[in-house]
């Protein structure tokens, strides 16, 4: 038995206001790379949905780099580590690991040979550290900061050259090799955010938070010109400067929410992009490669500028915090809802998820649920809401209700909506009626039949609650006592059949869901506390998630066989659903949709 991955939805990169991103760019211009908690994605430009992840941090990773010969990558840490691994062959096999400074790094370049690297940031010892990339052997200081590193720069070609980028509103120029301080730039007035060598090596540029843009020669460090005293210049902070491919033209990206085409050697702007009015618009990356150019916002999606018309081609959604929910409508389209309020909707992954218009909750969401034309979501900022199913999906304000504390799940069937909360009761909606049943229990999880004439609520206590529904009565009509563990997910065989419950006692049962008897105690093969489960359309298989990273795929015929996707998550799944009867997505705390397709068969 086995599985075969069809599709990665990668974590959009972690943005902080007021701090650049710094995106790795591909010498074979297939991919860039950028990061997301303890994960560096490797995504495809043409086609986002084509991701890979390495995942062998053990904290935050903050930046990567593709060495020029593209053999290795060097992606480093917020507590100062740096992990130079092999790209071929797909194992991500670890070259060297070495601890640059007591601190997070900002940046890193490698040197044209694909020798050295030079790495900056914070550290409390030093904020600079140059090195050879097999031996962590120093090669030279990068001295003379007074505070953090920003943004470092090594030259294309001889001479060796380095340029760095500080808090202290200086540019610093080094002679290598080994690196040695030469001379400091202080054209800036306030935090240096970037620099970047050109491609010729002839001039590096550096952007600032004082909306300056300066051009040196790459030689010697001297001043060519400011090219922020142009027309049309920005008027807000720089955070990132990208060289076209010829050296011929720089995209900026910037605080006051634009991005902007420059030409070099005319010393003028050529284009200005306006991404909105809001502070999630302000341009806290960019990336010229090839044919491509980016930009990223601060909300962590990814703006597609097409040359021509200087407009965005595509814009890719997602998330950047992690996957609290996942749902599918009838249309195949997956649902995710996140720690940060966000909703998406995936129908192409590589065009990236849609964000729905409207009003949207604004803290964690903690259950989603489909039922006919409409999605139903319940948040942490103690409201229920719905949005519309298809083109142009957007809140419906006027469904949406408060509840009196904080929703644990929610369930829809035939126009019925319940909501269960810590506040021990269970919320129930039909046909514009509202009923709230206080409960002797604490609810963590509910689901509803697929004929819509039952109700099922897991507790605290480690039992399971069924009751009938008329209207918006709910009657108790028996309860289910097999769950070692507090019941976190239910879900009913869509045939009807089957009811399985999941608990945080690593145990899947599955019960009759006419006579309570159970038919299936063997689904135990999870580490830890099960979150999660969902059914196949047909109702032979079931998938569920767990705290313990995995994904496993169940079979009603054979309850002792089992497909295990071990590590389908860098950290605990929330969320499973089949998009049709051999293809399943999750979600989890990575922030990240994973699409995969098992070959279950019997004779296995």
């Amino acid at each position: 038995m086995s599985f075969s991955r069809k599709a990665t939805f990668a974590a959009q990169p972690t943005t902080v206001r007021g701090q650049a991103v710094h995106l790795g760019t591909d010498p074979k211009g297939v991919n860039f790379l950028y990061t997301n908690g303890r994960a560096v994605v490797i995504r495809n430009l043409a086609d986002p949905s084509i991701a890979t992840e390495y995942t062998q941090h053990t904290c935050q990773a903050t930046v990567a780099r593709y060495s020029p010969s593209g053999y290795y990558i060097a992606s480093a840490d917020v507590q100062g580590n740096i992990r130079i691994w092999d790209t071929l062959g797909g194992e991500q096999i670890l070259k060297t690991e070495t601890k640059v400074f007591s601190g997070r790094v900002n940046d890193l370049a490698w040197d044209f040979e694909s020798k050295r690297i030079v790495a900056v940031g914070e550290g409390k010892d030093r904020f600079g550290h140059a090195f050879l990339f097999d031996t962590a052997s120093s090669v030279g200081e990068i001295g003379g900061h007074s505070k953090a590193i920003n943004s470092v720069a090594l030259s294309p070609k001889r001479p060796f050259r380095a340029v760095t980028a500080s808090d202290d509103m200086t540019v610093n120029f080094y002679h290598g090799v080994p690196f040695k301080f030469n001379r400091s730039l202080t054209d800036h007035t306030r935090f240096v955010q970037c620099v970047r060598y050109s491609p010729s090596g002839d001039h590096f540029v550096s952007a600032g938070s004082d909306g300056k843009l300066v051009l040196y020669d790459g030689k010697t460090g001297d001043k060519v010109e400011e090219l922020s005293g142009a027309e049309g210049a920005h008027k807000g902070g720089i955070y990132s400067v990208s060289w076209s491919p010829d050296g011929g033209s720089l995209l900026t990206a910037s605080g006051d929410m634009t991005a902007k085409l420059w030409d070099v050697n005319a010393r003028k702007v050529v284009n200005t992009y306006t991404f909105g009015d809001t502070f999630e618009a302000q341009q806290v990356g960019s990336l010229w490669q090839g044919d491509y150019l980016l930009t990223l916002s601060l909300s962590g999606d990814f703006n597609y500028i097409d040359k021509n018309t200087w407009k965005p081609s595509r814009i890719v959604r997602g998330h950047q915090r992690a996957i609290t929910a996942l749902a599918v409508s009838p249309d195949k389209t997956l649902f995710s809802g996140s720690y940060d309020g966000r909703i998406c909707a995936w129908t192409d992954g590589a065009k990236g998820a849609t964000v729905p218009a409207g009003q949207g909750h604004t803290n964690q969401v903690t259950g989603l649920a489909v039922d006919g034309g409409k999605v139903w979501s319940s948040g942490m900022d103690d409201s229920v809401r719905s949005l519309s199913i298809g083109e142009g999906a957007s809140y419906d304000n006027s469904t949406t209700s408060a509840t009196s504390a904080l929703p644990k799940g929610i369930a829809a069937k035939n126009g019925t909506v319940i909501t269960v909360s810590i506040k021990d009761e269970a919320k129930i909606s039909s046909g514009g009626q509202e009923n709230t049943v206080k409960l002797k229990y604490s609810p963590l999880s509910v689901a509803i039949s697929p004929d819509g004439g039952e109700a099922a609520i897991g507790g605290e206590d480690n039992k399971v609650y069924i009751y009938t529904i008329a209207g918006t009565q709910l009657t108790q009509k028996s309860v289910l006592e097999s769950n070692r563990g507090a019941v976190t997910s239910l879900a009913y065989s869509p045939n009807g059949v089957f009811l399985a419950a999941a608990d945080t006692a690593r145990n899947i049962i599955v019960y009759d869901a006419k006579s309570g008897e159970v038919k299936i105690n063997q689904w135990v093969f999870h580490n830890a506390r099960v979150n999660t489960v969902a059914w196949s359309p047909d109702s032979k298989h079931a998938v569920s998630g767990s705290l313990d990273t995995n994904v496993e795929v169940w079979s009603v015929e054979e309850p002792m066989k089992h497909i295990s996707i071990k590590g389908a998550h860098l950290e605990t799944v929330s969320g499973v659903v089949f998009l049709d009867d051999k293809t399943i997505a999750s979600a989890g705390g990575d922030a990240t949709i994973k699409v995969a397709e098992h070959a279950y068969r019997p004779s296995d």
